[in-house]
């Protein structure tokens, strides 16, 4: 388990949450009945968790009491650690907290170097010059956004960390204009027909186009193994959004539902996120936020009045094909969307979707053709 070399205090997750509900930390300060002096004290762990508190944090916030007296136990124990633990691991042993065999065969790392020049070959591959400048540089950020998943999920860190520094290599090569959530929000609905061309490496430059021009940078890259990330969203240091998918599960139905969830979050909440096998890896889950960008990217891909006759219909090859024309996108995508509402099941009239694969390039998948027999 990667054990991060900073402490995250309460104050994080009750800041997230309270985001998702809508609710002002001076309200929820207000409504919880603590002074001010107090609350600054929760929120940055200087005050301790006790019971009276995690029972209202519960009441107000939700997760259960003993969440949050776990959750200011952890902050202790981090700070515990890290104030015990040697300025600057050793290079001989650092690297190999990476998952080196995945991070190479995806050709991210060179083959065959060992101890030092392992860590030197990881620190490169992150744009650091020493692992006290790594840690720095990645206890805020995309660094943050990973170390989020492990509240929830047994997936590997430094797996989803290194698939994020691959994103944000890409950017540094994307031209962005000045973000505009208000005009991103107006180009989405048209960017749904550009599901009309079979291959990735004809739709995604043209999808990659219309969000730079709107601020928004958009990439891809194969998740190495330990890491189940479908999408995520952070703000670069220039301010400009970035959407980084995966490409999981190598079909255009996922594809497509991932990009406009990954777009609601950067146009409906501007916070760090991942999805991680259709969920958010947050303490909790922040319901709310979810909630919201799964709504937003259903109703993106299938307008709501087109959507109700899509539930109600009977879900046949020609009905999905019928509601595809209707609502611009493709019959894969509505097969999707019908498995996603329960309507069908997950094996149900697959054949009408696209699938991908990987071959060569860890950037972009190929179209995936079955070999016909006669």
């Amino acid at each position: 388990m990667f054990e991060p070399n900073w402490a995250s205090p309460p104050g994080d997750t009750i800041s997230r949450l309270a985001a998702a509900a809508s609710v002002p930390i001076y309200e929820l300060a207000a409504r919880i009945g603590f002074e001010e002096d107090v609350f600054a004290g929760i929120m940055d762990g200087r005050v301790q968790i006790c019971s009276e508190i995690a029972v209202a944090l519960s009441s107000e916030l939700g997760a259960s009491s003993q969440f949050w007296t776990a959750r200011y136990n952890q902050f202790v124990a981090d700070k515990a650690r890290i104030s015990s633990s040697a300025p600057d691991q050793s290079l001989s042993t650092w690297g190999q907290t990476f998952p080196i065999r995945a991070l190479r065969e995806l050709g991210w790392l060179p083959k065959g170097s060992r101890g030092e020049r392992l860590s030197d070959d990881v620190l490169r591959f992150f744009g650091c010059d020493s692992i006290t400048n790594w840690n720095e540089r990645y206890s805020s950020g995309i660094g943050q956004v990973a170390f989020r998943t492990s509240f929830a999920f047994e997936s590997d860190e430094m797996a989803t960390l290194a698939w994020l520094r691959v994103g944000e290599m890409q950017c540094e090569n994307l031209s962005l204009a000045r973000f505009s959530a208000s005009n991103f929000k107006k180009r989405l609905p048209e960017l749904k027909k550009l599901s009309a061309l079979k291959r990735p490496e004809l739709f995604f430059p043209k999808l990659q186009q219309a969000c730079a021009e709107n601020g928004v940078g958009l990439v891809s890259s194969k998740a190495p193994s330990g890491c189940r990330a479908s999408g995520a969203t952070w703000t670069n240091t220039k301010g400009n959004p970035i959407i980084l998918l995966s490409f999981r599960y190598l079909s255009e139905d996922h594809f497509w539902f991932t990009f406009f969830h990954e777009a609601a979050h950067v146009v409906l909440h501007g916070t760090d996120h991942i999805s991680v096998d259709g969920a958010d890896p947050s303490p909790l889950g922040a319901s709310v936020f979810e909630e919201e960008a799964d709504a937003f990217a259903q109703n993106a891909l299938v307008p709501s009045d087109l959507r109700e006759e899509m539930l109600n219909g009977f879900p046949t090859r020609p009905f999905a094909r019928k509601i595809a024309r209707g609502a611009g996108v493709t019959p894969g995508i509505i097969v999707g969307q019908l498995q996603r509402a329960g309507v069908l099941q997950p094996q149900q009239l697959n054949d009408l979707k696209r699938r991908y694969k990987w071959e060569g390039s860890t950037t972009l998948p190929v179209l995936f053709q079955p070999r016909k027999y006669s």
